[in-house]
């Protein structure tokens, strides 16, 4: 209390001054009716800015939450499209009747972990197999194919993606149609990678899209692998020798969807029958 005293006497001119300047403030605004109404829409655009600024920062603190809610739309509206549906033709009383059957659905993730700049490189998603993600699934982001699942625990999963040598997956051109393979060179730039088995007969420009087939049972087809960026053929080579711009710029990297082949059972089953009964046609 003492040192407030001590304060007060010390400032006693600013402080005076102070309560004065404010008092004779009151009188003007409230006995002036020009000046109160002045004070007044000036007020209010303090005001107003005060909560622009609050509804920026209100906006910042939630982009996460915004971002999941965008995730889960984009994965709703990819299960909708035509390249995720089976679609079976019958006839029902000499008419034509169309049945279309789900072939894949999705799920979301974030990426916790990323690596880009090693010879392997791996992904570690935040869904494991209580979220329904399983081995060999497939993961794209934006429409672009991104990897595989290939070690899955309860709450988190493993990804190989395109910037591992291990990964490869079966592409095509789109303007031909012809198919090659997806290969990664081990420590190589993560923006680009390399396609193969492309015969030097199938006309290949700079530029050209290069897609997925749908062969296996990671992705649906016609999903953006990159853009052809080089060529770099040799006379005494069959294969061109092709250089991509991958679609997916693995830095940027935050939200993914994990791919499930709904019919990929059914599809394996007939696989392994077919094997069986290859094998047992060959039994002395």
């Amino acid at each position: 209390m003492k040192n407030i005293i001590e304060l007060l006497k010390r400032h006693f001119v600013f402080v005076l001054f102070l309560f004065l300047f404010i008092f004779s403030l009151v009188v003007l605004f409230s006995s002036n009716r020009y000046q109160k109404t002045a004070f007044i829409n000036q007020s209010n655009d303090w005001v107003g800015q005060l909560y622009d600024w609050r509804d920026q920062l209100q906006r910042y603190l939630r982009l996460r939450e915004i971002n999941d809610q965008l995730a889960l739309e984009n994965a709703r509206l990819r299960a909708q499209m035509s390249e995720n549906v089976f679609t079976i033709d019958t006839t029902v009383f000499s008419e034509n009747d169309t049945l279309h059957l789900q072939r894949f659905s999705y799920r979301t993730a974030k990426i916790i972990n990323a690596t880009v700049n090693r010879e392997s490189n791996y992904l570690t998603i935040d869904r494991g197999s209580i979220g329904g993600i399983h081995n060999n699934m497939g993961v794209i982001a934006n429409g672009a194919v991104v990897g595989v699942v290939s070690s899955v625990s309860d709450h988190f999963a493993v990804v190989l993606p395109i910037l591992n040598p291990k990964f490869q997956e079966s592409v095509k051109m789109k303007g031909s149609g012809d198919f090659g393979l997806i290969a990664w060179p081990p420590g190589s730039d993560p923006a680009y990678a390399d396609v193969k088995d492309i015969p030097k007969h199938v006309q290949v420009n700079i530029g050209d899209t290069v897609l997925t087939t749908g062969y296996g049972s990671h992705f649906p087809s016609d999903l953006f692998i990159g853009f052809v960026s080089e060529l770099n053929d040799r006379p005494e080579e069959t294969f061109h020798r092709i250089k991509i711009q991958l679609a997916t710029d693995f830095r940027k990297l935050s939200h993914v969807q994990v791919v499930s082949d709904i019919l990929k059972q059914q599809q394996d089953s007939l696989l392994n029958q077919q094997q069986i009964r290859d094998d047992a046609n060959h039994l002395p």
